[in-house]
């Protein structure tokens, strides 16, 4: 069977989607006849016609969604073959057939709007309603995500899956340069800076445990999204927290291979691979409590109520003063844990659905 596949997503989007999306594409092999990109079959050559694509494509989207009257005289997309769309939000430029497939990452813009630029949330109401009415093939990249999908949208989809995220080639491999201004003792976050991963409550919590005045650092890396000022603003007023902005590869590697532990307390998440690639530098974890991390982390994590600062403040310092015989057991059990990602075992998932549905 042949298909195509929809990966509007990387005229725009440089998170854990876009990995997943070249890593599926590419283990399909001949099975894809063609990759969408908007309205073009092929990636723009230059940084500069990849923003104006991304932008067309946009501009389609937001009148599918505000002006359906006007976007009518553009025809939808329908290709003969089953598509592959690997985000709901491109289903608005399609037909949506029974036979294609749709990758679901989280249903976070329809239960967590706040989160979010203005006007996303829309745009999934009008993606997900296609998709409820089409009842496609649906892929979900957590078990937490399915069944929240189907809280929200009903059951009897042509197929649903859940096929997780990979682990990353070369996460581990090349050289390490220091950051300015970081110890030997501190703990990371990695992620988007906002509202949705919490970091300014936890800025809040690293102050309540005492930690900075023992020495430790906290250090928050990521872009930002909405919420972030106010998480920038805190850490300015914040003994021992260090937001250095842009890092690069080499200056992340350094940050995972020194770092004492990791800590994401989101309060959405759509997978958390930040959190599996801190287990592959055998960092211990504290997670959000029963959150799609402690699905992804295994039992190996130490979580906390990520909307109550002491809880935080208490998982930061048990993080801290982790005993080395239970920091050996919690990494063997979460290296152990880490084999529901292996690389091979979940693109053959990919290669055999698109087989069975052929």
């Amino acid at each position: 069977m042949s298909i195509d596949v929809d990966f509007s997503l990387a005229l725009n989007d440089r998170t854990g989607k876009l990995f997943l999306g070249k890593d599926i594409i590419s283990t399909l092999g001949t099975r894809v006849t063609r990759v969408r990109y908007g309205r073009f079959h092929e990636f723009p050559q230059t940084d500069f016609m990849r923003r104006v694509a991304g932008r067309l494509t946009l501009k389609e989207t937001v009148a599918r969604v505000f002006r359906p009257r006007l976007s009518s005289l553009l025809p939808v997309i329908r290709d003969p073959r089953p598509t592959l769309h690997l985000d709901p939000l491109s289903v608005v430029r399609h037909r949506l057939e029974a036979r294609d497939i749709v990758l679901c990452h989280d249903v976070g813009p329809i239960t967590h709007p706040q989160y979010f630029a203005p006007g996303v949330h829309e745009f999934y109401v009008l993606a997900y309603d296609q998709i409820r009415r089409i009842k496609p093939h649906m892929v979900f990249v957590s078990k937490t995500t399915q069944q929240e999908f189907h809280r929200l949208y009903g059951e009897d989809y042509a197929s649903s899956s859940v096929i997780y995220n990979p682990t990353r080639l070369g996460v581990k491999e090349g050289e390490g340069r220091a950051v300015d201004g970081v110890s030997s003792r501190f703990l990371l976050t990695v992620g988007s800076v906002g509202d949705r991963k919490n970091q300014a409550r936890c800025i809040e919590a690293f102050a309540a445990s005492g930690l900075a005045q023992e020495g430790w650092q906290y250090v928050i890396v990521g872009q930002c999204e909405p919420g972030a000022e106010a998480a920038i603003e805190l850490a300015k007023q914040s003994a021992g927290v260090i937001m250095p902005g842009y890092t690069s590869d080499d200056q992340l590697r350094w940050l995972y291979r020194n770092a004492s532990g990791f800590v994401l307390m989101s309060l959405l998440e759509g997978f958390g691979m930040p959190v599996i690639e801190a287990i592959e530098y055998d960092l211990p974890c504290l997670v959000s409590r029963s959150s799609i991390l402690t699905e992804i982390g295994g039992e190996a994590m130490i979580d906390a109520d990520p909307l109550d600062k002491e809880s935080i403040a208490a998982g930061m310092r048990s993080l801290a003063c982790l005993p080395d015989d239970e920091r050996s057991r919690r990494m063997a059990q979460a290296r152990t844990h880490l084999a529901n990602f292996a690389r091979e075992p979940i693109l053959e998932s990919w290669r055999h659905l698109v087989e069975r549905i052929g």
